[in-house]
């Protein structure tokens, strides 16, 4: 839960990803912002040439790339496939690669706890490397500032997340577990209370 931005895409050319590391890892030293380079192993950039043989044979080695993350907020992942795909390396970690099931081409960031500013900023300069350097790419915002640029939008945005933040914190302050109970059973019992709680079992 949290205010976060989803994307994907892929690079016009793998051998642009050299290029992107360097021009990201600049702005991050101005911005001093932490970042992390993956470099990858055992290939060489010859695997650009090659067809995306899908999720299945990937792993944490072949990535190529950066990550960066702005105070308080979660890292934003510009790290590569060698068919030049964009992979979520947190997800990559955990993902069963038979089935794909985290979705690993889909890398999420969540920066409600930055702050609006820094939201902005790092829109910003995914608009800047879409339009630079990918063939495709796609972005879904939840402070709906990506398509309309607007900041009275994403004020308003950030508003709803923190007090729906606010209030789940404040119902759980006197949610009480019952000892001996399943994992269900609490999992069910938290979504009945949550719900009584926040009112969302309200009909319209």
């Amino acid at each position: 839960m949290g205010l976060s931005i989803h994307y994907s895409g892929n690079i016009k050319d793998y051998l642009l990803v050299d290029e992107l590391i360097s021009e990201v890892q600049d702005i991050c030293k101005s911005m001093e912002w932490e970042y992390t380079i993956f470099t990858p192993k055992n290939h060489t950039n010859d695997t650009a040439h090659l067809k995306d043989p899908g999720f299945i044979n990937y792993k944490m080695e072949d990535l190529k790339g950066i990550c960066f993350s702005p105070k308080d907020c979660e890292p934003v992942s510009l790290t590569f496939f060698p068919s030049g795909r964009l992979c979520s390396f947190v997800k990559l970690l955990y993902n069963n690669p038979e089935t794909n099931d985290l979705m690993v081409e889909v890398t999420s960031t969540k920066t409600q706890f930055a702050g609006m500013d820094a939201h902005i900023a790092i829109l910003n300069l995914l608009q800047y490397l879409k339009d630079k350097y990918f063939s495709v790419f796609e972005l879904s915002d939840e402070g709906n500032y990506w398509k309309t640029k607007d900041k009275a939008i994403l004020a308003e945005s950030f508003s709803r997340y923190n007090f729906l933040m606010d209030s789940v914190a404040e119902a759980l302050g006197n949610f009480t577990a019952v000892p001996g109970e399943s994992v269900t059973s609490l999992a069910d019992r938290l979504e009945t209370f949550l719900k009584n709680k926040l009112g969302l079992d309200k009909k319209e």
